[in-house]
């Protein structure tokens, strides 16, 4: 039977007072978790896209030393400056500085470099109480983090602050083919907000065996995108510490003076691994003996190489960088 349309709101009232009386034998409490209890019931026709990718343990955060490089496709070169505590300071190519912790997807702790128009721009950021950690690393794994920053304007020296926050997950893993080899990594994914416009997303392939990002995705709310692949990575020669230099100059002295070529001398220093290999040995003709060799540094799983030319002379054997430095 057709209810007339006068009679349309009486029934509605109707309906609210059976509410009403319901709720002497139903809270709204109950009622809420009715509601929670058939959302997850709901939930369960939801399917995740499974894992496509390798199998990997949960990966903990990353460890660095003084010297630890690593080279980019795009033409970006970072090195661990120095380390104090959990903080890292990266530089990043000329007077660009940066500090974080062994977190490289959270926020710049503290920046700074010289503009184009040779003005200083710093800056710095703090992880708000309550963040949550990506780390150890595993599939399915997300996150929020909240972060405070503050830029200094560089012409007025008044401080800029602003609050951020990020989301973070761990998608899936895969494996990943760049320039410096094939690598089973973890994809780590982080959106970053600013109240609540999306600003940018940055993707990041982890690789456990390299212990860094071996491939980075980023994409901006102005649509510019930029990519990057690992080309190279291990400790840099001319940014390890003093005593390791100096360690990798006399085994290169004893190899080059004591072994025959294709053999290997081997030493240690501290955290790093220095393994020093003639490869060939020429007579110039001027009657000056000079040996190319092969040199390989290792510390924390990763390792540089580097091939060298030295010259015999009466204060022992020089390096071809050497003498360039010096000519400069």
């Amino acid at each position: 039977m057709t209810t007339p349309n006068l009679m349309r709101p009486v029934t509605a009232l109707f309906c609210v007072f059976a509410l009403v009386a319901l709720g002497s034998c139903q809270t709204m409490d109950d009622f809420s978790q009715s509601l929670n209890d058939l959302n997850d019931g709901l939930g369960a026709y939801a399917k995740e896209t499974p894992n496509s990718g390798p199998e990997l343990a949960p990966a903990s955060l990353p460890s660095f030393g003084v010297g630890d490089a690593f080279v980019f496709d795009s033409g970006r070169a970072i090195y661990v400056k120095s380390l104090n505590g959990d903080r890292v300071e990266w530089n990043g190519g000329g007077d660009y500085r940066f500090e974080t912790t062994a977190d490289f997807t959270g926020p710049n702790l503290d920046w700074s470099y010289t503009d184009q128009e040779d003005r200083k721009r710093t800056g710095s950021a703090t992880v708000k109480e309550g963040s949550e950690t990506i780390w150890p690393l595993s599939v399915a794994k997300f996150v929020r983090v909240s972060t405070k920053s503050e830029n200094i304007d560089p012409d007025t020296g008044d401080t800029n602050s602003f609050d951020q926050w990020l989301t973070c997950k761990v998608p899936a893993t895969e494996t990943v083919e760049v320039p410096a080899g094939t690598f089973d990594s973890f994809v780590i994914e982080c959106a970053r907000y600013y109240k609540q416009w999306w600003m940018q997303t940055t993707r990041w392939w982890y690789a456990p065996d390299v212990g860094f990002y071996v491939k980075r995705y980023r994409k901006w709310n102005s649509d510019e995108e930029d990519e990057e692949s690992l080309l190279t990575y291990g400790p840099a020669p001319a940014k390890i510490p003093q005593k390791q230099r100096e360690r990798v100059s006399d085994t290169v002295q004893v190899a080059l003076e004591n072994i025959n070529s294709g053999d290997t001398k081997r030493a240690t220093q501290s955290s790093l691994t220095i393994a020093i290999t003639p490869l060939k040995t020429v007579q110039t003709d001027k009657g000056v003996w000079c040996r190319t060799y092969r040199q390989e540094l290792s510390a924390r799983s990763r390792t540089s190489e580097q091939i060298k030319t030295a010259c015999r002379t009466d204060d022992g054997w020089v390096i071809e960088d050497e003498v360039a430095d010096k000519a400069s």
